[in-house]
């Protein structure tokens, strides 16, 4: 039996013995091998269910955050193969919404795909928070010759608070902001931080109008009001490791706070909770490195850079291989 095969056999067992009722499917034990942090096996596997539009998803997703073109390539054809998939067409919004930030002479025609694919997934599922948020997010953002329409914008907030209070106030706090309504913002975010001020949510988004503002000892208190606070959902669960790695990135931003920042990004590396959304591991990682080279720290700075050179998030190992040119 070779290497890959007992790893497959392993993660089978583990999926029976956790109480399965049928074995893992490929795609489920390619998926376990990615959260364990072998993201080249993880892709091997996935490969060999090329047909199976769940692994072009995957592989979508694996390469969304170092080959946007690669990603778009999976997506194009998880879609082609299955065309009521909302996660599908959801993911080929966000990617094709990236390609269009990404591009100069093809960005209206990246837009226009992206804005399809929110909308179809919004359709396939009305009753999605993230599907509707997705949406809103995108006619918020992009001006109207690519699609942007802020009365829709709107209509999605009505909607997503319909679906959920919490998420729909966000969505309003969001809708303030994009409008440039800063006193309105600021109120409903205020009251919010009030009426929520036992979870981490609302500090978050706090902090990161400061830190977009350059109030950067503000915005520390923000994220350490935020992880102090119980996550009771996975959305919150969220939020929480986001302000960890946030304030992090406000440490090194600020050169201020170093030993907090450091404790900070130290346990957002250690339990990182597999979730989309989240800042990935290694820029966690990046950032560390940074602290510790800023704490006198430098052996282990040294040594997580070397480690980040192998990176598949481009921008960190180039990151990294600057940094080390200059220790």
């Amino acid at each position: 039996m070779n290497q890959l095969s007992a790893i497959v056999l392993c993660l089978s067992l583990s999926f029976s013995a956790a109480g399965s009722a049928k074995q893992a499917t490929p795609v489920e034990q390619a998926t376990a091998v990615l959260k364990s942090g072998d993201t080249e096996l993880a892709i091997e596997l996935l490969k060999k269910q090329q047909s199976d539009p769940q692994a072009m998803l995957q592989l979508a997703k694996i390469y969304i955050a170092s080959d946007l073109d690669e990603a778009e390539d999976w997506i194009e054809k998880a879609a082609e193969k299955q065309t009521d998939s909302a996660e599908i067409h959801y993911w080929r919004g966000r990617i094709m919404g990236s390609q269009a930030q990404n591009s100069v002479f093809s960005a209206l025609s990246y837009a226009g795909k992206s804005l399809d694919s929110f909308t179809r997934a919004v359709e396939l599922r009305p009753d999605s928070v993230r599907y509707r948020n997705a949406l809103m997010q995108f006619h918020l953002q992009a001006p109207g010759i690519a699609g942007g329409d802020v009365k829709i914008a709107k209509q999605q907030v009505l909607r997503i608070t319909e679906l959920d209070v919490k998420a729909g106030l966000k969505a309003e706090i969001d809708f303030a902001f994009a409008e440039e309504d800063e006193l309105a913002a600021q109120q409903l975010l205020n009251d919010a931080m009030l009426a929520y001020k036992d979870i981490p949510d609302f500090y978050f988004d706090a902090g990161m109008i400061q830190q977009r503002q350059e109030n950067y000892s503000k915005a520390f208190e923000y994220f350490t009001h935020a992880i102090s606070k119980k996550a009771d959902d996975e959305r919150s669960v969220k939020v929480k490791y986001s302000a960890f790695y946030q304030l992090g990135k406000t440490s090194v931003l600020s050169e201020q706070n170093i030993e907090a920042g450091i404790s900070a990004l130290q346990e957002y590396v250690a339990n990182y909770p597999d979730l989309e959304g989240l800042a990935p591991k290694p820029w966690a990682k990046f950032r560390l490195a940074n602290l510790l080279a800023l704490n006198g720290q430098k052996p282990e700075a040294k040594k997580l850079y070397q480690e980040l050179l192998e990176s598949s998030v481009q921008d960190v190992a180039k990151g990294a291989k600057k940094a080390l040119k200059k220790m």
